[in-house]
Protein backbone atom coordinates (compact mmCIF):
# COMPACT_ATOMS: atom_id res chain seq x y z
CA UNK A 1 0.00 0.00 0.00
CA UNK A 2 1.00 3.61 -0.43
CA UNK A 3 2.01 5.93 2.37
CA UNK A 4 1.60 9.69 2.15
CA UNK A 5 2.98 12.50 4.24
CA UNK A 6 3.14 16.29 4.33
CA UNK A 7 6.54 17.62 5.40
CA UNK A 8 8.58 20.80 5.28
CA UNK A 9 11.69 21.20 3.16
CA UNK A 10 13.93 20.92 6.22
CA UNK A 11 12.34 17.58 7.11
CA UNK A 12 13.29 16.05 3.76
CA UNK A 13 16.12 13.56 3.96
CA UNK A 14 18.85 13.74 1.34
CA UNK A 15 17.37 10.62 -0.29
CA UNK A 16 13.83 12.05 -0.27
CA UNK A 17 14.99 15.36 -1.72
CA UNK A 18 16.91 13.58 -4.48
CA UNK A 19 13.89 11.39 -5.32
CA UNK A 20 11.58 14.42 -5.29
CA UNK A 21 13.74 16.46 -7.65
CA UNK A 22 14.30 13.46 -9.93
CA UNK A 23 10.58 12.64 -10.09
CA UNK A 24 9.63 16.20 -10.97
CA UNK A 25 12.43 16.52 -13.54
CA UNK A 26 11.55 13.15 -15.11
CA UNK A 27 7.94 14.26 -15.57
CA UNK A 28 7.95 18.01 -16.11
CA UNK A 29 11.19 18.32 -18.09
CA UNK A 30 11.89 14.95 -19.75
CA UNK A 31 8.45 13.32 -20.25
CA UNK A 32 6.76 16.57 -21.22
CA UNK A 33 9.77 17.64 -23.30
CA UNK A 34 9.80 21.02 -21.62
CA UNK A 35 13.21 22.46 -20.79
CA UNK A 36 12.52 24.92 -17.99
CA UNK A 37 14.17 25.68 -14.64
CA UNK A 38 12.50 23.04 -12.41
CA UNK A 39 14.56 24.27 -9.49
CA UNK A 40 12.88 27.63 -8.85
CA UNK A 41 14.14 28.39 -5.33
CA UNK A 42 10.62 28.07 -3.88
CA UNK A 43 10.85 24.55 -2.43
CA UNK A 44 12.51 25.82 0.73
CA UNK A 45 9.31 27.67 1.74
CA UNK A 46 6.92 24.93 0.62
CA UNK A 47 5.15 22.10 2.37
CA UNK A 48 5.70 18.92 0.38
CA UNK A 49 3.15 16.16 -0.08
CA UNK A 50 4.91 12.88 -0.78
CA UNK A 51 3.53 9.45 -1.69
CA UNK A 52 5.68 6.37 -1.25
CA UNK A 53 5.52 2.70 -2.04
CA UNK A 54 7.97 1.38 0.51
CA UNK A 55 11.04 3.60 0.18
CA UNK A 56 10.26 4.62 -3.42
CA UNK A 57 8.77 8.07 -4.03
CA UNK A 58 5.90 7.67 -6.50
CA UNK A 59 4.04 10.98 -6.25
CA UNK A 60 4.34 14.51 -4.96
CA UNK A 61 2.89 17.98 -4.73
CA UNK A 62 3.89 21.17 -3.03
CA UNK A 63 1.98 23.83 -1.15
CA UNK A 64 3.36 27.35 -1.37
CA UNK A 65 2.61 29.90 1.36
CA UNK A 66 -0.13 32.49 1.14
CA UNK A 67 0.42 35.18 -1.48
CA UNK A 68 -0.64 38.82 -1.32
CA UNK A 69 -3.94 37.72 -2.90
CA UNK A 70 -4.68 35.77 0.29
CA UNK A 71 -4.44 32.40 -1.45
CA UNK A 72 -2.07 29.51 -0.86
CA UNK A 73 -0.94 27.67 -3.96
CA UNK A 74 -0.78 23.97 -4.78
CA UNK A 75 1.52 22.93 -7.59
CA UNK A 76 4.07 20.47 -8.92
CA UNK A 77 1.52 17.63 -8.66
CA UNK A 78 3.22 14.62 -10.21
CA UNK A 79 2.89 10.82 -10.17
CA UNK A 80 5.34 8.34 -11.71
CA UNK A 81 4.04 6.87 -14.97
CA UNK A 82 3.64 3.31 -13.64
CA UNK A 83 1.49 4.55 -10.74
CA UNK A 84 -0.96 6.80 -12.58
CA UNK A 85 -4.67 5.97 -12.36
CA UNK A 86 -4.11 4.44 -8.91
CA UNK A 87 -5.62 7.41 -7.04
CA UNK A 88 -2.29 8.71 -5.78
CA UNK A 89 -2.69 12.31 -6.98
CA UNK A 90 -6.26 12.32 -5.65
CA UNK A 91 -5.08 11.11 -2.25
CA UNK A 92 -2.29 13.70 -2.09
CA UNK A 93 -4.68 16.50 -3.07
CA UNK A 94 -7.34 15.41 -0.58
CA UNK A 95 -4.75 15.39 2.21
CA UNK A 96 -3.39 18.79 1.18
CA UNK A 97 -6.88 20.32 1.03
CA UNK A 98 -7.86 18.84 4.40
CA UNK A 99 -4.61 20.13 5.94
CA UNK A 100 -5.18 23.63 4.54
CA UNK A 101 -8.72 23.67 5.92
CA UNK A 102 -7.40 22.65 9.35
CA UNK A 103 -4.93 25.54 9.13
CA UNK A 104 -7.76 27.99 8.50
CA UNK A 105 -6.89 28.72 4.88
CA UNK A 106 -9.84 29.73 2.73
CA UNK A 107 -8.48 30.12 -0.81
CA UNK A 108 -6.26 27.87 -2.95
CA UNK A 109 -4.77 28.83 -6.31
CA UNK A 110 -3.61 26.28 -8.86
CA UNK A 111 -2.02 26.56 -12.31
CA UNK A 112 -3.41 23.48 -14.03
CA UNK A 113 -2.31 21.90 -17.24
CA UNK A 114 -5.41 22.33 -19.41
CA UNK A 115 -5.96 18.61 -20.00
CA UNK A 116 -6.37 18.17 -16.21
CA UNK A 117 -9.16 20.75 -15.85
CA UNK A 118 -11.85 18.16 -15.08
CA UNK A 119 -9.62 16.32 -12.61
CA UNK A 120 -9.02 19.48 -10.58
CA UNK A 121 -12.63 20.51 -11.06
CA UNK A 122 -13.68 17.31 -9.28
CA UNK A 123 -12.13 18.74 -6.10
CA UNK A 124 -14.00 22.02 -6.40
CA UNK A 125 -11.43 24.09 -8.29
CA UNK A 126 -13.02 26.55 -10.73
CA UNK A 127 -11.52 28.10 -13.85
CA UNK A 128 -10.27 31.63 -13.32
CA UNK A 129 -8.55 32.29 -16.65
CA UNK A 130 -8.56 31.43 -20.31
CA UNK A 131 -6.10 28.79 -21.47
CA UNK A 132 -2.58 30.17 -21.95
CA UNK A 133 0.82 28.71 -22.78
CA UNK A 134 3.35 28.30 -20.03
CA UNK A 135 6.65 26.82 -21.16
CA UNK A 136 4.87 25.66 -24.33
CA UNK A 137 2.17 23.72 -22.44
CA UNK A 138 -1.49 24.85 -22.28
CA UNK A 139 -2.43 25.89 -18.72
CA UNK A 140 -5.25 27.67 -16.98
CA UNK A 141 -5.57 29.28 -13.57
CA UNK A 142 -7.98 27.60 -11.18
CA UNK A 143 -9.08 28.51 -7.67
CA UNK A 144 -11.02 26.93 -4.81
CA UNK A 145 -12.83 28.49 -1.89
CA UNK A 146 -12.25 26.00 0.92
CA UNK A 147 -15.55 26.79 2.59
CA UNK A 148 -17.22 25.31 -0.51
CA UNK A 149 -15.38 21.95 -0.50
CA UNK A 150 -17.92 19.11 -0.40
CA UNK A 151 -17.69 16.98 2.77
CA UNK A 152 -17.18 13.79 0.70
CA UNK A 153 -13.76 15.08 -0.43
CA UNK A 154 -12.58 15.53 3.13
CA UNK A 155 -12.66 11.81 3.94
Amino acid sequence: MYQTTLITFNELTVSSLYQLLKLRTDIFVVEQDCPYPELDNRDQDALHGLAYEGEKLIGCLRILPRKSSGAVSIGRVAVQVDYRSHGIARRLLNEAIAYLQEQGEVLIDLQAQAHLKEFYGSFGFEEKSEIYLEDGIPHLDMQMQLSEVPKRLQE
